[in-house]
């Protein structure tokens, strides 16, 4: 299996690194402290275990998961990463579905291949949450597409992972447990479109953005 890295952004020796991994691409990401021999990822879909042997440097440790929700396609790897030591982060909202995947997974006739992953650290809208003494996270509630929809912001490398929140040219489906159109498009303009114009937007699906092309150009706030 190959895994397409995509350098997102670097920052003061730490670097940010995209990957599309597991059943339908899902975009992993890889925040590297080389230094420090440390990592943290957004989301942890299948495959992604995989991807960071390749992607990370030999003998960088995660040590974090974060994930944007509880939808199957983005948990699938995350009780291996727990279970090698890594901290897990969810909103209270989704830790069902990630606990008990199969919830989800039968949309997707996938139930024999998830495992359940244990959430370590309940995540809220706004939290700052210091990973290693080297990354901030700021954390933003979006739901629509999934009641416990977080964004997370990372400012000091000018990017955003949005989950299945807010696409390129689009947004998520809402038709899904816990989805409502309204309820999304709000968030995203509060949450999301209110970042700087010239921050990377990485989505959970599909090609990178920026925020200001988002504004202009995305049919549901252009």
């Amino acid at each position: 299996m190959s895994f397409g890295k995509f350098l997102v952004a670097s920052n003061g020796g730490v670097s940010v690194y995209a990957a599309k991994c597991g059943h339908i691409d899902t975009n992993v990401g890889f925040i590297e402290n080389v230094e420090r021999s440390e990592a943290v990822l957004i989301d942890a879909s299948f495959g992604s275990f995989a991807a960071s042997k390749k992607i990370l440097s030999h003998g960088t440790k995660v040590i974090a998961v974060f994930f944007t929700h509880g939808h199957w396609d983005h948990i699938g790897d995350g009780h291996i990463f727990r279970n090698l030591g890594a901290t897990t982060h969810a909103h209270g909202k989704d830790r069902a579905f990630i606990e008990r995947p199969q919830l989800m997974a039968m949309f997707a006739g996938i139930e024999d291949e998830l495992v359940p992953c244990g959430i370590d650290v309940d995540v809220e809208d706004g939290d700052e949450v210091s990973v290693g003494g080297w990354l901030r996270v700021s954390c933003r509630w979006v739901p629509g597409h999934a009641a416990g929809d977080l964004v997370f912001y990372l400012e000091d490398l000018g990017c955003a992972f949005t989950g299945d929140t807010l696409f390129a040219g689009c947004i998520g489906r809402t038709d899904l447990p816990g989805g409502d159109e309204q309820l999304l498009i709000d968030g995203i303009k509060r949450k999301i479109l209110t970042l700087p114009n010239d921050i990377t937007v990485i989505p959970g699906h599909g090609r990178h953005t920026t925020v200001g092309y988002e504004k202009a150009n995305n049919e549901f706030f252009a």
